[in-house]
């Protein structure tokens, strides 16, 4: 064989091998982009997946608590946890969750208050997942996530009480406005309340107090409250 067929040979194994290596990185990539995401907006074959379930309220069990999780009152040593599912536009679920706050507040961080968002739909400019989106950005933004207790201040959140309140809230730096544009952030909600729903939690006002279940047609305060004491004993 002379030396110019070994090179010719050599040649075509290198790029055979490059084929290879290119052909391989390219499955990686899509592979990663199909089945997985670390944040921001997720594919959207992964938003559309989940479906509402219609499941026995008695088999639906509470989120795990995350440290990325609305916390407003207590911590995670606290002695019971209450896991509340709202709707800033729903009278009802604005008014219980008040009222629910209130009490853990006196309860010397025995009780833990976690907020997750549950509005009656993801259409944007709808104002149950507008307030949302409000929320959330105020979270991210504000230690105090002042958004959260003003909408919960009034009976229930409309269009021209969200945006007054932005107003109110928003930065030199328009953080506010920027974020809640943000489509990731809007993504990153969206699939949040379809895993929820998808477990079967439906409506706002839906409340966890330790594994015990209350949905909406029968979450009233005393009822959650005496759960929680009854936690509180022992």
């Amino acid at each position: 064989m002379s030396w110019l067929n070994k090179e010719r040979i050599a040649i075509s194994i290198l790029a055979a091998a490059c084929l290879i290596l290119v052909a391989s990185m390219g499955w990686n990539w899509y592979h990663n982009k199909k089945d997985y995401f670390l944040s921001g907006s997720p594919p959207q074959d992964v938003l559309e997946k989940i479906e509402p379930k219609k499941v026995p309220y008695e088999q639906i069990k509470p989120p795990a608590f995350l440290a990325t999780d609305a916390l407003v009152i207590g911590s995670i040593s606290s002695t019971i946890g209450i896991s509340f599912y709202g709707d800033y536009a729903d009278p009802q679920s604005n008014a219980l969750a008040r009222e629910l706050e209130n009490w853990a507040r006196n309860q010397q961080g025995k009780v833990r208050f976690v907020w997750y968002y549950l509005p009656a739909t993801t259409d944007d400019n709808d104002i149950s997942f507008e307030s949302a989106v409000f929320s959330e950005c105020s979270r991210l933004i504000d230690d105090m996530w002042q958004a959260h207790l003003l909408m919960l201040s009034v009976p229930k959140v409309d269009k021209r009480t969200m945006e007054m309140f932005s107003q109110q809230l928003e930065t030199s730096e328009k953080l506010l406005y920027n974020c809640r544009s943000d489509k990731n952030i809007r993504d990153y909600l969206k699939q949040k309340i379809y895993v929820a729903r998808g477990d079967g939690i439906d409506k706002a006002p839906f409340v966890f107090v330790g594994t015990q279940v209350f949905p909406a047609q029968s979450a009233s305060s005393s009822s959650i409250i005496r759960s929680a004491l009854t936690h509180l004993r022992y």
